[in-house]
């Protein structure tokens, strides 16, 4: 059965279009992704549908009853993961025919995104859900609704068919525009032959006398018109043909060891025999731990368990924990209210960034904030662009050492994709708060887990656990993954520091 369908829908704000859903259908059972930019309109259209928002053109048909959950406010992430889940739990006790979930699993640790996905697979009735994190939808997703360039599509397919789609798309677009340009320089150089050639015939052969070059005047002259009327209509030719607009391809992000400042020293942050016990509750008993220079530590573990409470006792430098005095540290935690609102984005970047201002703007694009943003006020910024925005304050600060708390919660895939090359190519140290597992394997070298009140090192944990006599097997183990088609990188990172501590 049909519940939504929504025909040339438009919204407009402010006097300008805000996106267009010319034809967008959902029925029972299906599980909606809505993807796209931060800012593009994903939550007003939910709005909308929801009947929450009615300032719109077009047709909006919705059969059945209806559940809102939105998106937990990034400033209060202390709660968010518990929070969530009791919106959540509270919305599906109603049972609606339809159940709306806006970024349900930003705040969520892996336990309760697993519990997410049962949940959604469960549901006879009819989902939509805005989510930028690819694990969930992957596991949930049967329709696409995307949103690009102001524009609604819809996919009738599961995540990976539709990514696959729009890769082609991209290449089939790439390609095209490449032979257009190609096209359109062979013409050019073929006008600019006729132009030359006209003007060689106008000007008639040197060899020519005075009474010949009169005589052939006329004849001369009109065979340069007509070369040059074929040059007029080569390039009219070109101008009516189609054109094929370039695609979006972000640059590279290029990073030096010059363009922060330098570490000197060989521990970044240590802790001996910290105890971490807020409010009387014991979260972390004597736990040990050193960070490196160029290291790129993830702190995991469950909601509540302690993760943030270690940031903040690194930033206060309690008792049993040393901070290097050579460590400048840029530290992300998604409160947005220190924001300016009544700055211009660029204003408040320009400030901030100590790269120059050419860089800043490449970097500013690569994480979506191009030069449409510049001029923009801050209080007109979506949640999701205020949080790109501070976040890019951060990377760009003068610091040697990041910190980043839950840093990929409502980034949309290119910010994602930014941020982890970033941080791949970032000089300096980082210690990171995640609970999304594809992007935590691409950018950490190190993870520190949180279990029983311990902070365990798996890597080094599993090589003082390795005897010589393991070696062999561990060898075998490891060949055996390199030539596997598919391996984890982790573990063959794992077995290979095994290996070398046994050698």
């Amino acid at each position: 059965m049909t519940q939504i369908k929504l025909t040339h829908l438009k919204k407009i704000v402010a006097g300008e279009p805000l996106f267009d859903a010319t034809d967008l259908t959902a029925t029972t059972g299906d599980v909606v992704g809505i993807v796209g930019n931060n800012g593009t309109g994903k939550t007003t259209l939910m709005k909308i549908i929801a009947q929450q928002d009615t300032d719109f053109e077009g047709q909006r048909i919705v059969q059945g009853t209806l559940s809102f959950v939105h998106q937990v406010n990034p400033i209060t992430d202390k709660s968010g993961g518990q929070e969530t889940i009791a919106k959540i739990r509270e919305a599906l006790a109603l049972r609606p025919e339809i159940l709306i979930l806006d970024e349900p699993t930003a705040n969520l640790d892996e336990q309760h995104q697993d519990w997410l996905v049962k949940q959604v697979n469960q549901v006879n009735g009819l989902i939509l859900v805005i989510s930028h994190d690819r694990h969930f939808l992957t596991q949930t997703a049967t329709k696409i609704w995307a949103i690009s360039n102001g524009q609604y599509t819809q996919f009738d397919g599961n995540l990976a068919n539709f990514e696959q789609l729009t890769k082609q798309n991209h290449a089939n677009q790439l390609h095209e525009y490449h032979r257009q340009t190609q096209k359109e320089h062979d013409l050019k150089l073929a006008v600019q032959s006729r132009k030359e050639k006209a003007a060689r015939i106008r000007r008639g052969s040197r060899k020519m006398g005075r009474v010949e070059l009169a005589k052939t005047k006329s004849a001369r002259e009109q065979n340069a018109g007509k070369m040059e009327r074929g040059a007029h209509a080569l390039l009219s030719r070109a101008q009516n043909q189609n054109s094929v607009e370039k695609p979006f391809e972000t640059s590279a992000i290029k990073l030096m060891v010059t363009d922060f400042p330098a570490f000197s020293g060989k521990t970044v942050v240590s802790a001996n025999d910290l105890t971490l016990k807020p409010y009387g509750k014991a979260l972390l008993t004597n736990g040990s731990f050193q960070i490196k220079p160029g290291e790129r530590v993830a702190l995991v573990g469950p909601n509540g368990i302690g993760k943030t409470t270690l940031i903040q006792a690194i930033l206060a430098e309690q008792p049993h924990t040393h901070l290097s005095i050579h460590a400048k540290v840029g530290y992300f935690n998604q409160d947005i209210t220190k924001l300016p609102l009544n700055q211009t984005v660029w204003e408040f970047m320009k400030r901030q960034s100590v790269l120059d201002d050419d860089r800043t703007r490449q970097m500013m694009g690569a994480f979506g904030l191009n030069s449409l943003f510049y001029t923009r006020q801050i209080s007109e910024l979506s949640g999701g662009e205020r949080v790109k925005l501070q976040l890019l304050s951060v990377l760009l600060s003068e610091s040697n050492f990041l910190i980043l708390d839950e840093p990929t919660n409502f980034l949309d895939g290119q910010a994602l994709d930014a941020l982890a090359t970033y941080l791949i190519a970032y000089p300096g140290t980082v210690l990171l708060v995640s609970h999304d597992v594809d992007f935590r394997q691409r950018v950490v070298n190190r993870t520190l887990k949180f279990q029983n009140q311990q902070l365990i090192d798996p890597q080094k944990t599993a090589v003082h656990a390795a005897n010589p006599s393991d070696l062999p097997l561990l060898q075998l183990r490891y060949d055996q993954l390199m030539t596997a088609p598919e391996s984890d990188s982790q573990e063959l990172q794992r077995l290979k520091k095994q290996i070398d501590a046994l050698k």
